[in-house]
């Protein structure tokens, strides 16, 4: 097999974050994970809609979630001016946001973060003001699109990333959380692992977050070194997602997505269903996992059965395609 290139592995980051959001989005947000097995079987293997009066009721299976929308403007907005352009963007979402009513169910399910974001518009606000301060992944996974545009030049990378992730997500911690997510992927697009990956995200970063957060940028490689430890044994494996936690928040959801893409390294099919499996809040789980499997192992190694079940596909495709173009 020919050695990956970066642009094969952006476009796997890319394809593999709407592959973890789409397998996610039937089964989401179970805490009772008897119920989850009842509703899904004993392990979910494919894309299933959810069940009726469930969050995302209405959806099909291979739909993508409303964060999975969000980004698909920003991948959109890149594909057609060829730069990171926050005012094209902005435009798109304002856009976005204007079809929606702010309620939880005025589109396909809109989190606590976007309804934030929504009221503050609504109010009067405009993109310097209109952050929420949910601690949620929404910004972290959009920002994966910029990984892929940006993967050879990973100072810029920090710069557009972090200012796009704080048009959504005022919390200091979790814009730092997020941009450190962000430079994992575009490590693993340059073709490195994460392991002792500290120093490098620490240094792509230094000028764009409060010293204080610095810290977030060892976790990556910490979290890789643990999975890899053959004298450290999760069993089952899903039920890492309830040893870091299974609810929304980033400093939950990140770790358990590090440790999978780590521990199944040159599997996108195990890591991202073992993200599903483990309930909760699998669906930002599974595309955060993803998105770092994706980078991994390239679009080739995304079964195609998850490729062509997404509803989006020729659209995600040739988006992807024009984005990593600039990539050897």
């Amino acid at each position: 097999m020919a050695e990956l290139t970066r642009r094969d592995r952006a476009m796997g980051a890319i394809v593999g974050l709407y592959v973890g959001d789409a397998l996610g989005l039937g089964p989401h947000w179970y805490y009772d994970l008897v119920q989850l097995r009842a509703d899904f079987g004993e392990w979910i293997s494919d894309y299933a809609p959810p069940k009726p009066g469930r969050y995302h009721d209405g959806c099909q299976a291979g739909d993508v979630s409303q964060t999975g929308q969000v980004s698909q403007l920003l991948l959109a907005s890149l594909a057609d001016t060829d730069e990171y352009d926050e005012s094209d963007f902005t435009g798109r979402l304002d856009n976005f946001l204007d079809s929606l009513d702010g309620t939880p169910n005025g589109g396909r399910y809109t989190d606590i973060a976007m309804r934030e974001v929504w009221t503050a518009q609504h109010e009067g606000a405009d993109w310097s003001g209109a952050a929420s301060m949910a601690d949620t992944g929404e910004a972290a996974i959009r920002a994966v699109m910029l990984a892929a545009r940006y993967a050879d030049k990973p100072r810029d990378l920090a710069q557009h990333a972090l200012s796009n992730i704080r048009l959504t997500h005022g919390e200091p911690f979790i814009q730092a959380q997020s941009l450190a997510f962000a430079l994992a992927v575009c490590r693993l697009i340059r073709g490195k692992t994460l392991a002792d990956s500290g120093k490098s995200l620490m240094g792509w970063a230094q000028h764009d977050v409060d010293r204080a957060l610095i810290d977030v940028f060892l976790q990556p490689g910490l979290v890789h070194a643990a999975a890899i430890n053959p004298s450290i044994i999760v069993e089952p494996p899903h039920a890492i997602a309830q040893i870091y936690g299974l609810a929304c928040q980033l400093g939950f959801l990140l770790p358990a997505a590090y440790w999978l893409a780590s521990r199944y390294e040159n599997d996108f099919e195990t890591a991202v269903l073992t993200a599903v499996n483990g309930g909760g809040n699998n669906m930002a789980r599974a595309c955060m996992t993803g998105a770092l499997s994706g980078a991994l192992v390239g679009l080739a190694g995304i079964p195609e059965r998850f490729v062509d079940g997404l509803r989006d596909r020729d659209e995600i495709l040739a988006n992807a395609e024009k984005v990593a173009s600039r990539l050897s």
